[in-house]
């Protein structure tokens, strides 16, 4: 079961059309009336593969299970004025006639309270409701509240503007051919009113929808990991791609899997993997009953050797990790017990930037932005 929750002025219609088309004729329900209740939305799920609406409440408060959703959000400003133009061309639309008496700005300024961080309310209010208290002190304490774990909670959250990539990966990692991938539905038509200067009035503006530019980051980052992910895997095994293999024994393997830079092989043989700073690149094993994972680290730009962190996916609680400095190396050897797992394990490092440190030399300045470099991956 999957449900597009649809945000209006995103795209939703376009996306619904197009996945709607990978599924059996009967088994979609898509551009009806608005879902109006947890009760409703339960009863599409048992009669639908595939639905979509607009949440007119809470309907994912109880969530009926097995039930996947995607939303798709867009850049706050084009979403805005997407917004103000539909209202300004359907006369029977509430607001349509205050649209039509003020100016473009003024009916900004006069019902900000329904155009500004639209897209966060609609999909915070589909799982949590605002009580009269945290109306009163204030909407975006409620939104920044809820914000991440509602995020959590969306399968696939993605930005309007990847529709049509989205699309075709999407059928990739589905295996459902879409028979309608060029589908587009309720484009924008041009108007009378001053686009450029209304888009300018916004911009410059950018604290009246602070919460849903963040939901848009969100989103943007949230579907850069999925595409990784999924481009990056072997189809067939589902592991790592064969370019992110650092080492392997036997059925043990280590792959360093994303924020990594290219692996170098220096001079002596030895392969070189650079991670952040500020980043947390990742590391997928298949440890194979092995408990220890080993590696060294070396050139340090801007990072401490003693503040790397080892976290675990995905809750990111911390495991212990040990560094001990081998100054005839001239490496930190770095020794980390890992958790139990039949399968496998997911990691990533963690190196906040320390600009105290970045060493006063122009050449550290001329190449990519990095914290740290890395050899002789291993586990015992």
């Amino acid at each position: 079961m999957l449900y597009l929750l649809h945000i209006p002025k995103t795209g939703g219609q376009t996306l619904a059309t197009r996945l709607a088309s990978a599924f059996a004729p009967g088994r979609t329900s898509i551009m009806q009336a608005d879902i109006h209740s947890a009760e409703e939305l339960a009863e599409l799920a048992a009669s639908f593969d595939f639905f979509e609406g607009h949440p007119a409440g809470s309907v994912l408060a109880k969530r009926p299970a097995g039930l996947k959703v995607i939303s798709a959000v867009r850049d706050p400003v084009e979403q805005v004025i997407s917004h103000y133009r539909h209202i300004l061309r359907a006369p029977a639309l509430p607001l349509h006639k205050a649209a039509q008496a003020l100016s473009p700005t003024a009916f900004m300024d006069r019902f900000s309270h329904v155009m500004f961080n639209f897209q966060s309310r609609c999909l915070i209010r589909a799982f949590h409701g605002a009580s009269p208290q945290e109306r009163i002190r204030g909407e975006e304490l409620w939104l920044l509240r809820h914000l991440e774990t509602v995020a959590e909670q969306v399968d696939r959250l993605l930005p309007t503007e990847r529709i049509d990539e989205f699309c075709l990966l999407w059928s990739l990692e589905t295996g459902r051919a879409l028979r309608g991938a060029d589908i587009r539905i309720n484009e924008g038509r041009s108007d009378e009113v001053d686009m450029a200067a209304l888009r300018a009035w916004l911009r410059a503006r950018p604290e009246r929808f602070a919460v849903d530019s963040l939901l848009w980051q969100l989103a943007q980052r949230r579907y850069a990991e999925w595409r990784e992910r999924l481009l990056g895997a072997d189809r067939t095994s589902g592991e790592p791609a064969p370019a992110t293999l650092a080492w392997s024994e036997g059925e043990a393997a280590i792959w360093l899997t994303r924020d990594w830079h290219p692996p170098a092989r220096r001079a002596d043989g030895v392969v070189e993997w650079w991670a952040g700073p500020g980043f947390a690149p990742e590391i997928r094993l298949r440890p194979a009953g092995r408990r220890l994972l080993r590696f060294e680290a070396l050139t340090f730009l801007g990072v401490r050797w003693d503040r790397i962190r080892l976290l675990r996916r995905p809750d990111l609680a911390a495991l212990r990790i040990a560094g001990k400095p081998d100054p005839a190396a001239k490496v930190v050897r770095f020794e980390a017990e890992l958790p139990a797992d039949a399968k496998g394990v997911e990691l990533c490092l963690f190196s906040p930037e320390d600009t105290q440190v970045l060493p006063p030399v122009p050449l550290a300045f001329q190449v990519p932005r990095r914290g740290f470099a890395t050899q002789n991956w291993g586990l015992a």
